[in-house]
């Protein structure tokens, strides 16, 4: 009997110490969004929202890897009401057409006020999590903030507007203004020198481009340099050219734009058998949508 009563301490214990572990991870409260809100403003607190979906693999390493860290908990229960939405039913559905979420999980920081702070795509890992939280409390010690505060103050070089670029791009902030004003002040693009080529990727798609052209003409020579980089921009030339002819149904221009494009993708995509005509029905199945 001794021996079973010992066993069965131990387990009460052991049970015990695996659900405060779970308690010292992020507090996910059950509360609608609007619930959540209010109880952030009495709280002089902001919103963590975890936009997921049941059968979202990412979603689930979240919950059971990365919530449950006890530092990232105690910083996010100690400045956010938190709070778990299935993107997929209920406020969910409303909330996916509101922050223009199309992938899971998503993660959304809110004022009391329901404005959006930031938002991410994606699972991190508990400290990369840990970090953006904290950019939301204080943008000060973020390393955008800092380059938002130089750009303001003036700096202009090539180098510095290239780390803001892809600092805003990385916080998935829009870029459209400071990339036109790169352009502007360091229109010369040399495809060669990687710095250059992500900014023509960033902004060269029309296949009147000069610049496109040269791409498209020595495609092995920049699949040496960058690999997989241009099979993923002829194919955001491809899809731009579609989008821009889908809006007058102009499918004579998908027609002649594929005249140049098909010879590329041959060569970005070796292995593919598609045929022209093959494209080109697709495409037109696409317009009469």
């Amino acid at each position: 009997m001794r021996f079973t009563y010992v066993k069965l301490i131990t387990f009460l214990l052991f049970t015990c110490f695996i659900l405060n572990v779970q308690a010292e991870g992020i507090n996910f409260q059950k509360l609608s969004t609007a619930q959540a809100l209010t109880k952030a403003k009495k709280e002089n607190k902001k919103v963590f929202i975890d936009v997921y979906a049941v059968w979202c693999g990412p979603c689930k390493y979240l919950t059971n890897s990365v919530f449950i860290d006890v530092a990232l908990g105690a910083y996010m229960n100690e400045h956010f009401v938190c709070i778990k939405i299935d993107g997929e039913q209920g406020e969910g559905e409303k909330m996916m057409e509101e922050f223009s979420i199309d992938a899971f999980p998503t993660m959304l920081f809110l004022d009391a006020d329901r404005k959006l702070l930031k938002k991410i795509v994606g699972a991190y890992e508990a400290d990369e999590l840990l970090a953006k939280a904290n950019g939301v409390i204080s943008p000060e010690t973020t390393k955008l903030y800092q380059l938002n505060k130089r750009y303001q103050q003036g700096e202009r070089d090539k180098a510095f507007l290239m780390d803001f670029l892809i600092e805003k791009s990385n916080e998935g902030e829009n870029i459209g203004s400071l990339l036109e004003e790169y352009i502007k002040l360091y229109p010369t693009l040399n495809l060669e020198d990687p710095s250059d080529f992500l900014i023509f990727k960033l902004s060269k798609t029309d296949l009147n481009d000069p610049l496109v052209q040269a791409f498209l003409n020595e495609p092995k020579k920049y699949m040496e340099l960058y690999g997989d980089e241009v099979f993923e921009h002829v194919k955001t030339i491809f899809t731009t050219l579609i989008e821009e002819a889908k809006v007058t149904n102009d499918l004579e221009r998908v027609k002649n734009g594929l005249e140049i494009l098909y010879p590329v993708f041959q060569i970005v995509l070796p292995d593919d058998e598609t045929t022209k005509e093959e494209i080109l029905t697709s495409v037109e199945a696409y317009f009469n949508q």
